[in-house]
């Protein structure tokens, strides 16, 4: 994960195109906070958070500022950003604004902190799965996800509302468990499975069928398939 001077840097150059595309745009906000409001309240952020890194520690637990209400401000602010990115079709501006997110969350779990907002961290995670096939990189990817899911605040995690199916907390346990598929380790495969299977359950025999279907179409390997199967015939036999 980046430092935070790594997201000052990309923060520096990604918000450059936001701003000169506002400042060129005659379209009003509608009275939503502007471009340059946003990006002078993402910049406080960050020096903040490299001014608690420096005098606290990099893992320490923040006593002074609560980390994870900081985080939120500051991950609530660079996904206004993003729509602004959106909005002007600045695609890899926007991109990026989810990849500082991401880091972001990396610095509250850091400092024993927890993620309170999971929507840019699950676009940000899908763009690196989808990037690489090489099995470091997935296991790398699927670390990431698993500290994300670990460190998610109890209120994403109680996922009262399971009317859209579209809502972060479920489709990131999804990416969790494609992504260990992906990278053919049995042993990844096993712990997103269960994983999946606590938080999801609901979801859990569509999504192994699923899966069979997957793995018996593809290329994969036969401990993989005995992984797929030994929980297919779980939640089939459940339900």
């Amino acid at each position: 994960m980046a430092a935070i001077n790594d997201l000052q840097e990309l923060f520096s150059k990604a918000s450059e195109p936001i701003a000169q595309a506002f400042a060129e745009n005659t379209v009003s906000g509608g009275g939503n906070v502007t471009p340059t409001q946003l990006i002078e309240a993402v910049e406080q952020f960050l020096l903040v958070f490299d001014k608690l890194d420096r005098e606290q520690g990099e893992y320490s637990e923040i006593l002074i500022d609560d980390a994870s209400q900081l985080a939120e401000h500051a991950t609530g602010c660079l996904m206004d950003l993003s729509v602004w990115a959106e909005r002007f079709k600045l695609m890899r501006e926007k991109q990026a604004m989810e990849s500082i997110a991401l880091g972001i969350a990396h610095w509250t779990i850091r400092h024993h902190g927890e993620v309170r907002i999971l929507e840019p961290l699950v676009n940000a995670l899908a763009v690196r799965a989808n990037s690489t096939g090489s099995e470091a990189d997935l296991r790398s990817t699927f670390l990431v996800i698993r500290d994300i899911i670990e460190h998610v605040s109890n209120g994403i995690r109680s996922d009262l509302d399971k009317s859209d199916a579209t809502r972060p907390w479920r489709i990131i346990n999804f990416n969790f468990a494609i992504v260990a598929t992906r990278s053919q380790d049995p042993e990844l495969m096993r712990e997103a499975f269960e994983t999946l299977s606590r938080n999801l359950p609901e979801d859990c025999p569509q999504f192994f069928a699923e899966g069979m279907q997957q793995v018996n179409r593809n290329d994969f390997k036969p401990a993989v398939k005995a992984v797929m199967e030994e929980f297919f015939a779980r939640w089939t036999t459940r339900h």
